[in-house]
Order: structure tokens, then C-alpha cells, then sequence
């Protein structure tokens, strides 16, 4: 019996060694697994957000260029060569470019902001690639001068619509190391832009090779990857994943597609800290595995005792944000209900959100930043009132659960809170100014976690639009606005090729005959949901998403098609306006494709009138000078719309040729009234526009004592609703009858 239990208790002894070190193993390979999954996973976000950073870095670049060609623009012809070669040097000190320098379409020698030495036909191609392309970024090159590696970025130079040549800048390449830093993955990590055939074109680090293939041929790819079908995937421009061995050490390799010249982004990461960890956890899981053998008793406690350790680190990685010890968003979506009921259904949800932090981060660092937010953070759990809750976000974003008893003692409690937060001294160097803003939502039941948070988001959204309102409580109607914003937007581009937008027309009327002489175009939206949707609900809308440039051509086209078949038709003609966004100003397509339009037509030029309104000619008067000398050299005629409505009218007809001024209608408010001052003030407006001859236009003439008043001190046309409503095309025909 002795020897029977002897073997039973060894045999078990055995079976639950074996069964520990399967558990163990598995254990092991669990953490390896972990470990590189995580890895991976820091590589591939890391290098996005470099991918991102590097292409922001060639676009500012190329924003400094393009404005720096506006100016060099604006000075053609370019007769004061000094002075404009003093220009250049400024830019190139400034913007710490290699040189600057602008090319002429004509025979002429460049001009240079450092006298350097160009091939004629370097210049020559870049002057080509500058006008086919506008503009450019080139491949990596060497400055002819001093053999720094450089970017040459240009644009192209325009005297109106002609080309007159490009401007080019050399910036090093070296300009684009930050961006293309990995500082998370460790100091042998780093991140290369490369051309499709594999040439390097920048990097983060040194690297000294010049093309990427040429180092890899040596490397040996594992789990079925290879190097034809890495290039593969960079040639089409797909994402990649890989790992190879080289030299005796595996590393792990990331690219994606940049939008930039078709380059791609390379990020390469040595895997010896996985093969640390895993060989850490190897040496503890042996001693582990040596400890049960000799002492199986002492490693049940040891075990509850390494679960309760990594339940523990488990909860900081799904609750507590590292950075700040804080909890996270999870931890409050799982403590949100509990802590809601608690405060009996009656708190405030808040978020927080610090403005223009990106820039703490540019100028001092991240560890100051990371300063920055752990003081926030602890002065936010420092001011909790029980059964309340504060959680980091995300960077600098905090949302916060608050009692809440009326808005004024939370507004107070808010603004005390962020004067805590404004002034930062965590540094002995230096003080930070901290600005943040709030988004509220009111809670006064259960609701969503999800939904509380939408709310706030608006809130916050708001406040950030909101100059010098720091915060902002959440409002229904603007929930609502945007909910039916997004539904005009989705049923835009089917109701444009619906013909769900109507083109209607209010004729104007001469003050002395009393014949109808013109109109002016205007649309309605038949919406198929909601009827006829008001302009001032969607064109503001379409003026911030861009889809007012497809709008105003598409009705610009229907009255030159109504031009055109009522000159086929014998009717009368008159000249009809239409309205156009400032956008179109900026493109510089506008006018040449408004042009084919009309010619397409074959409708004269002069039966096609544009206004423009004061606001948008306020809004860049150069660039409105330019397109109203160009409207005129094409045939159409310019009215200035909703003159008076403005403080800077008289700023306007100084520097700008109109062929017909519109009396906005609230600037002839009050008219009518006898002796009154308002009478004066417009019998001057029209005797000013008059003696710059321009046509006068009353606009939102209403009652008869007005039209009296008007025609009395001599404004040319009216329009309004004293005379006709807006009507339909079928009506109007009526009236050229």
C-alpha cells in the first residue's frame, strides 16, 4: 500500500509538473506573442503619423513658396532687378532655404537671392515642370553649389492668365529629419522616403546607402515575404509588413504611400528589445519552473501572487492612462451608469481641451508637454467632489463627470479650474501659458454613455468657434442644424443632377418707362423631402463645402440656355445677373470656364451681367481688381451687389471699375420718410455712382413711396417686390412678350 500511494503521489507529482510546464510554455509564448503584437502595432501607428507629419512639413514648404510667388507676381514686370533680389535673400534667410530664385519665361538671366551658378537646362526644367504642374516637389538632388542633398519646390508665375515664368526654391533635405523621427521606437529605429525604384530621398537618420534594394538583396526575409515582393507592394503603392534578418539581427520593416511624387515611407525597427523581453520572460519563466520543482507547495502562493500582479497590470492597460495615472475613457465607460445614478441623474458631462497644445510640443518639447498634461490632470483629480470622475481622452482632451446644480455655479467652477490650469511653472526654466476651452452637456436622466459624449463634442466644437467664449453648453438646435445640414449635403449632387435646383427670375424695371429691362437669376431648391428649402439654408452651406462653384455654374448655364432659345425664338432680350461665390475668385479656371459656358451658347457677352457682392470683393480687393479687369476684357459686364451693406463701399468704387452699382435694399431703409436723413444719404450714393457712370439699381424696392423717392433722384433700374416677385422662366417669357 505504501508503495502503491508512493507511485500514485508521484505519478501525480509528474502529471501536474507536466501540466505546469505546458502551462508555462504556453505562458511564455503567450507573452512573445503579446509583446511583438504590440510592437507591430506601435510601428505601424508611429509610422503613419510620421507619414503625416513629413507630408504637413512639404505642403507648409510649399505654402511658403506658393505665397512667396504671389508677391514676385504682384511685382511683374520685373524691372527693379535689385530690389527684388534683396526680396529673395530675406526669404531664403527667413525660410532657411539654400537659395531662391525665379526663372523667366523670356531669355532673361534668373534672378537669384545667392548668386550661384545654374545649368541652363536645369533651369529650363524646372520652368517646364512648373508651368505643365503649377507646382512641383523634386526628387532629391544635389545643390550645384554646395553639394547639399536638396529638394528643388517651385510655382509658377502668371501676369494674369499668362505665364511669365516660375520660382524655385533648394530646400535641404535635411529640413525633413524631425518629422521623420521615430523617437518612440527607440534610437536605432528609422523612418526613409523613398522613390518606387528604391533610391532614398530623405531620412531620419543618416543612412549610407542611396537605395534601399541594394541593402536588402543581403537580407533574408522570413515567413514567406521576399524582397520582389516587397517591391511589388511599392510599386503599386500598398501597405507592407515584413521581417527580415540582416547582418545577424532581425528587424522589423513598415511602409506605406505618401501622396507626394509617388514616394513611400519605409520605417525600420530592430527587434532586439522583443528579443529582451522574450528572453527576460525565458530566464523567469526557468526559475519559475525550478521553484515549483523544488518547492511545489511555495508555488501556489507565488502563482496567486504573479495573478494578482497581472490582473493588476492588465487593469492599468485597459484603465489608467500612462501618461498621467489617470483613468481613461474606458474605465469611465464602464463606471459612467454607477456614477451617474450616484449623482442622481443629475451632473454634467464635460470636456476639456486645451488649444493650440500642438504648439507647447513644437517649441519646448514633448517632455514639457507631457508636464503640462500630468499637472492638468492631477489638478482636475485634485477639485473631485465625490462620486464625481475625471478621465483623460486622448493627447490633450479630458472629460469630466460633475455635480451639477445650476449653469452659473458650473460656469464658476469651470473658470476656476482652468486659472488653475493656465499658468504652468512646472518647469524652473520657464512658464507656459495654458488656453482651454469647455463643451457641456446638462444630464437630468439616464442617458448613453455614447450619446452624452456626441453632445458634449458639440458643445466643445462650438466653444472652439467661439471667440473669447471659453464655454459652451450643449444646444439642441444645433444638434438639429447640423443633423439637417448633413441631409442637404447627402442630397446635394443627386438633387443637381435631378434638376431639383430651380432657376427663378426677378425682373428689374426701369424707374422712368416703367419697361422690364433685365433680371436677376436666382434658385430655388425643390427638395424632395422637404419642399422648397429657403437659399439662405443651403448656399451658406454649399459656400463652406464647395459645392456653390457646381451651383452657380449650373444655373449660369441654364440663363445662357434660355438666352439662346429666346433668341432663336424672336423674343426680346435683356440683360440677366448672376450671382457668384467668392470661391470662384480663387480659381483660376473661373473665368474661362464661365466664358465656355456662354459662347457654348452663342450668347452675346453683354447679356450675361455678374455680381458680385460687397463682401466678397472686401474680402481679397486685389485678387477681385484682377477678375473684374479680366470679366471686362471678355465682353460681360460687373455689378457691385448689396452696395451699403458694407463700411468700406467707397473703398471699393475708388479701386474698382463697375458697370452697375445695387443699392442693397436695408441701405434705402427709411427713404420714403420725409426729410429724413436717410433720404439724404442715399440722393448722394446715387449722385456719386452716377457721376462715375455707373447704372443704378435699387434693390428691395417695396412700397410706392420709395419707387417715387428713387426715380425722383435718378436710379436707373429697380427691383422688388412693388414691381414683381421672383418668377418662373414660363412667367418671365410672358413678360419679354
Amino acid at each position: 500500500m505504501k508503495r502503491i500511494s508512493l507511485m500514485v503521489l508521484l505519478a501525480l507529482f509528474l502529471v501536474v509538473i507536466v501540466g505546469m510546464s505546458a502551462g508555462v510554455a504556453f505562458y511564455w509564448h503567450y507573452i512573445g506573442t503579446l509583446i511583438e503584437r504590440d510592437a507591430t502595432a506601435n510601428v505601424i501607428a508611429e509610422t503613419s503619423e510620421t507619414a503625416e507629419n513629413f507630408r504637413r512639413a512639404v505642403e507648409a514648404d510649399q505654402r511658403v513658396v506658393d505665397t512667396i510667388a504671389l508677391t514676385v507676381q504682384a511685382s511683374y514686370p520685373w524691372n527693379e532687378t535689385e530690389k527684388l533680389e534683396r526680396f529673395l535673400h530675406l526669404q531664403v534667410k527667413y525660410n532657411e532655404f539654400e537659395n531662391l530664385g525665379i526663372i523667366p519665361l523670356s531669355d532673361e538671366n534668373a534672378m537669384l537671392a545667392r548668386p550661384d551658378s545654374l545649368d541652363e537646362s536645369w533651369q529650363k526644367d524646372v520652368l517646364i515642370r512648373a508651368l505643365d504642374q503649377d507646382t512641383f516637389v523634386s526628387a532629391r538632388q544635389q545643390d550645384p553649389t554646395s553639394n547639399k542633398s536638396v529638394f528643388v519646390q517651385a510655382a509658377s508665375l502668371h501676369d494674369g492668365m499668362t505665364p511669365v515664368g516660375a520660382l524655385f526654391a533648394l530646400i535641404p533635405t535635411e529640413r525633413y529629419r524631425a518629422a521623420l523621427t521615430l523617437s518612440s521606437l527607440g534610437d536605432n529605429s528609422n523612418a526613409l522616403v523613398i522613390a518606387r525604384d528604391g533610391t532614398v530621398e530623405t531620412s531620419g537618420r543618416t543612412v549610407p546607402f542611396d537605395n534601399v534594394y541594394t541593402v536588402l538583396e543581403r537580407a533574408g526575409f522570413v515567413k514567406g515575404h521576399s524582397l520582389a515582393r516587397l517591391r511589388m507592394h511599392i510599386e503599386q503603392g500598398e501597405k507592407v509588413f515584413m521581417r527580415y534578418q540582416l547582418d545577424g539581427q532581425y528587424r522589423l520593416l513598415y511602409g506605406e504611400a505618401l501622396p507626394i511624387n509617388d514616394w513611400y515611407l519605409l520605417a525600420v525597427l530592430p527587434t532586439d528589445f522583443i528579443q529582451e523581453q522574450t528572453q527576460r520572460v525565458a530566464w523567469i519563466t526557468f526559475g519559475l519552473f525550478m521553484f515549483i520543482f523544488l518547492l511545489f507547495g511555495a508555488l501556489g502562493l507565488y502563482m496567486l501572487g504573479l495573478r494578482s500582479y497581472s490582473n493588476r497590470q492588465l487593469f492599468n492597460t485597459a484603465f489608467v492612462d500612462p501618461l498621467t495615472g489617470s483613468d481613461n475613457l474606458n474605465r469611465m465607460t464602464v463606471l459612467f451608469s454607477r456614477r451617474l445614478q450616484a449623482l442622481n441623474n443629475h451632473a454634467a458631462l464635460v470636456i476639456f481641451d486645451m488649444l493650440k497644445f500642438k504648439v507647447i510640443n513644437d517649441m519646448l518639447g514633448f517632455e514639457r508637454g507631457n508636464l503640462v498634461l500630468k499637472r492638468a490632470s492631477h489638478i482636475f483629480r485634485e477639485k473631485l467632489m465625490p462620486n464625481e470622475f475625471v478621465c483623460r481622452n486622448f493627447a490633450d482632451n479630458f472629460v469630466l463627470l460633475l455635480a451639477f446644480e445650476d449653469r452659473h455655479e458650473l460656469r464658476a467652477r469651470l473658470t476656476k479650474l482652468l486659472s488653475l490650469i493656465r499658468r504652468d511653472c512646472t518647469s524652473i526654466d520657464s512658464c507656459v501659458m495654458v488656453d482651454g476651452v469647455f463643451g457641456v452637456y446638462e444630464i437630468t436622466q439616464e442617458v448613453p454613455f455614447y450619446m452624452a459624449m456626441d453632445r458634449a463634442h458639440l458643445a466643445l466644437e462650438n466653444a472652439k468657434r467661439t471667440p473669447k467664449e471659453f464655454i459652451q453648453f450643449y444646444d439642441e438646435k444645433e444638434r438639429l442644424r447640423i443633423v439637417q445640414e448633413r441631409q442637404l449635403e447627402n442630397a446635394m449632387e443627386q438633387a443637381l443632377a435631378d434638376g431639383s435646383f430651380v432657376l427663378m427670375l426677378q425682373p428689374k424695371y426701369d424707374f422712368q418707362t416703367g419697361k422690364m429691362e433685365g433680371a436677376e437669376a436666382l434658385v430655388r431648391w425643390n427638395h424632395n423631402g422637404r419642399g422648397v428649402v429657403r437659399p439662405d439654408d443651403f448656399i451658406p452651406l454649399f459656400e463652406r463645402n464647395g459645392f456653390i462653384l457646381k451651383l452657380d455654374m449650373f444655373i449660369l448655364e441654364q440663363v445662357a440656355k434660355h438666352l439662346a432659345k429666346w433668341q432663336q425664338e424672336g423674343k426680346r432680350q435683356v440683360p440677366i445677373a448672376v450671382n457668384f461665390s467668392r470661391l470662384h475668385l480663387n480659381d483660376s479656371r473661373y473665368i474661362p470656364q464661365m466664358t465656355h459656358i456662354v459662347d457654348n451658347y452663342k450668347v452675346p457677352h453683354h447679356l450675361v451681367e455678374v455680381e458680385l457682392t460687397e463682401s466678397v470683393i472686401l474680402s481679397n480687393r486685389e485678387l477681385a481688381q484682377n477678375v473684374v479687369r479680366g470679366l471686362h476684357n471678355k465682353g460681360f459686364s460687373v455689378a457691385m451687389d448689396d452696395f451699403g451693406s458694407g463700411y468700406s463701399s467707397l473703398n471699393v468704387l475708388k479701386s474698382l471699375q463697375f458697370d452697375t452699382i445695387k443699392l442693397d435694399k436695408e441701405f434705402i431703409s427709411g427713404c420714403e420718410q420725409q426729410n429724413s436723413t436717410a433720404r439724404k444719404v442715399v440722393r448722394g450714393a446715387v449722385e456719386m455712382i452716377k457721376s462715375i457712370d455707373a447704372t443704378v439699381v435699387a434693390e428691395g424696392v417695396e412700397t410706392e413711396e420709395q419707387m417715387k423717392f428713387l426715380r425722383e433722384i435718378g436710379c436707373d433700374l429697380a427691383q422688388g417686390y412693388y414691381f414683381s416677385r421672383p418668377v418662373t422662366v414660363e412667367d418671365f417669357e410672358k413678360l419679354l412678350k
